[in-house]
């Protein structure tokens, strides 16, 4: 198995477009990739699902957010329960997309938080 990770810190430099084209033609070229989308913007979840489509179907129980909170609260999913396959490929390879939450803006300082000690409000503030 291979890993790819595009990161930048940032923005505009065209991250998601790389990611969302690369992801495109390796699944075209025959093999099998999971994108999982860490963005709290969510522009490579909506760069394969329309917003409208993302809040009726995901928002609530289908994006990496809330296996996040699943394991602030002890009863961790399953990241596999999270996986949208993309029907956009005929005969070739296979694309699939763990879905991001707008929400996720605060899931760093909730992590930092725990690791450090500080209180969430207290992060908020340092970061100000």
């Amino acid at each position: 198995m291979h890993i790819i990770s595009v990161i930048n810190y940032k923005g505009g430099v065209g991250k998601t477009s790389a990611t969302a084209n690369l992801a495109g033609e390796l699944a075209y070229r025959g093999h099998n990739v999971l994108l999982i989308d860490l963005d709290p913007q969510a522009s490579l979840t909506f760069s394969f699902i329309k917003p409208e489509v993302w809040k009726a179907n995901f928002e609530k129980s289908g994006t990496i957010k809330n296996w996040f909170d699943s394991m602030e609260k002890g009863n961790p999913i399953s990241l596999n329960d999270l996986i949208y396959s993309l029907e956009i490929l005929e005969d070739k390879g296979k694309l699939d997309l763990i879905p991001s939450h707008l929400g996720l803006i605060n899931v760093d300082i909730e992590l930092a938080t725990g690791l450090g000690g500080a209180t969430l409000k207290q992060s908020k503030g340092m970061r100000a």
